[in-house]
């Protein structure tokens, strides 16, 4: 990476493929030799985006920094994670009248 024009993110970025704090799972391939095969098939959270040519990369193709309990971080690409379903990872609603408000409940 360029230190000089890269650019590294630790909160969301519009328009990237995943969010801060996603839980994501590692499933691409070793063989392409870009993947530490230590981490395929393990759970991680997403803890930043990294942009080493930001001019092409942003904000849509970074390549994206991910925490695996017991492994560390690594940077992956977006083809090489497997994003868990929103309900997943949404923070949970303070207390169920939240949760409802603003949904239309009548019959």
């Amino acid at each position: 990476m360029n230190h000089d024009t890269g650019l590294v993110f630790l909160e969301d970025v519009k328009g990237a493929p995943v969010r801060m704090g996603e839980p994501v799972r590692i499933s691409g391939s070793p063989l392409d030799g870009s993947l530490d095969p230590r981490f395929v098939g393990h759970r991680g959270v997403v803890v930043g985006l990294v942009y080493d040519e930001p001019s092409t990369q942003y904000p849509g193709d970074p390549l994206i920094q991910v925490r695996v309990e017991d492994l560390g971080e690594d940077l992956f690409f977006a083809r090489e994670l497997e994003r868990s379903p929103e309900w997943a990872w949404r923070p949970l609603a303070e207390s169920p009248e939240e949760e409802l408000r603003g949904t239309d409940c009548s019959l």
